[in-house]
């Protein structure tokens, strides 16, 4: 006999969205695209603008016309320094898809964690308020004091709280999927089979750290920007050749041809001005570089950072473990709030994990450079 399935059911399965289809949005992300626009600034030409201009003067019956040419020139060091074609476009861009694939990945590994949250929370909540009508009972009976049953009740109330402070964050988490993927319907997002604390520590553990990490390439691509732009402002107030005017004067029937050369004199004054932003330059390039040498190895601080959590854990799994027995009801409850609690600390300790591992996983840029798999789901689902 074959049993009916609830038509609601049947609709929240047909638009159901999965992870992998909020992963996917990060394609479309606006900053990730917005870095096409992004022009390579290694152009040889010396020319900095050519502008045509004409004039003509009327004086009694005779006309004096004027055409002709302002080629300005760039300054050597602007001429010939010059970045690899595509280097910094290549750079952002790939960074840009990992940050859109970072945030949708914390997204959904907060929004699965707080599904969990949430269960255990109200299963909490449960027991609490069991636990306070046990208190009442035993204060009643005179086998309770006062000051038990106010922090059975203040226990209730904050854990309450804290259920009210997770659903504030599922509204706020089911809003940002929603932008991504508009067609998603709340309460409709798969279940994210997520990679267990065993697993990152294997891949951690048999991972080797090579190269720098994403921050670093960046800041020294934003410290070799300020190299050449300091170097740039330097050429600019040493330039002695700054452009050539080339004109045709008419006057009546005589036609005769101008060259006129502009020249800077640099030692005859001093432009405040360019060494006042030759100074800021200098300050920003210095600033950005102690950043880099303070950061120091990051992806080895990452891969450090979260292998002691995972001990961490470990331990925190162990002590859970333990088991009371022979306890009358009251204590019996008390014991189970004190797992439940243990298991909710665990969640959160398993968020801070993943959150870490993310984070490595954009510094090592294996979000950007092999995107095609989902890292946060334990069979490693592909996206692409």
């Amino acid at each position: 006999m074959m049993s009916l399935i609830p038509w609601w059911f049947l609709v929240s399965s047909v638009f159901a969205v999965t992870p992998e289809q909020v992963l996917k949005t990060a394609w479309n992300d606006k900053t990730y695209l917005s870095f096409e626009e992004i022009q390579a600034t290694d152009s040889k030409n010396p020319l900095r603008s050519v502008e045509g201009f004409v004039s003509s003067e009327e004086e009694e019956r005779d006309t004096e016309s004027k055409i002709g040419l302002k080629f300005q020139f760039k300054s050597w060091p602007e001429w010939k320094t010059g970045r690899p074609k595509g280097t910094e476009q290549k750079l952002l861009r790939s960074a840009s898809l990992g940050w859109a694939l970072k945030n949708r990945y914390n997204t959904l590994l907060i929004y699965e964690l707080n599904r969990q949250k949430t269960a255990k929370l109200s299963q909490m909540i449960q027991l609490s308020e069991r636990h306070v009508q046990a208190q009442t009972l035993s204060l009643r009976a005179g086998r309770s004091t006062s000051k038990s049953y106010i922090s059975a009740r203040a226990e209730l109330v904050k854990l309450k709280r804290s259920l009210s402070v997770l659903q504030q964050e599922r509204q706020m988490l089911e809003t940002r999927i929603q932008v991504w993927v508009p067609s998603w319907q709340e309460g409709s997002l798969e279940t994210l089979n997520l990679v267990s604390v065993e697993d990152v520590e294997q891949n951690l553990k048999a991972s080797v750290v090579k190269g720098d990490s994403l921050t670093k390439k960046i800041a020294n691509e934003e410290i070799e920007q300020l190299t050449q732009e300091l170097t740039i402002v330097k050429g600019r107030e040493n330039q002695w050749f700054k452009g050539v005017d080339v004109s045709q004067n008419r006057k009546k029937n005589d036609i005769s041809y101008e060259i006129e050369v502009t020249l800077q004199l640099p030692f005859l004054f001093s432009d405040d001005l360019s060494k006042q932003k030759q100074n800021e330059l200098i300050l920003k390039r210095a600033l950005k570089q102690r950043d880099v040498e303070e950061t120091g190895n990051r992806l080895e601080t990452l891969r450090v950072q979260i292998l002691n959590l995972i001990e961490i854990y470990k331990d925190t799994q162990k002590l859970s473990r333990i088991q009371g027995g022979g306890l009358d009801p009251l204590a019996n409850i008390e014991r189970k709030l004190a797992e439940e609690q243990e298991a909710l600390d665990l969640l959160n300790q398993q968020q801070e994990i993943l959150s870490l591992y993310l984070e490595y996983l954009l510094e090592s840029e294996i979000l950007n450079n092999r995107p095609e798999k989902n890292y946060l789901d334990k069979s490693l689902k592909a996206l692409l």
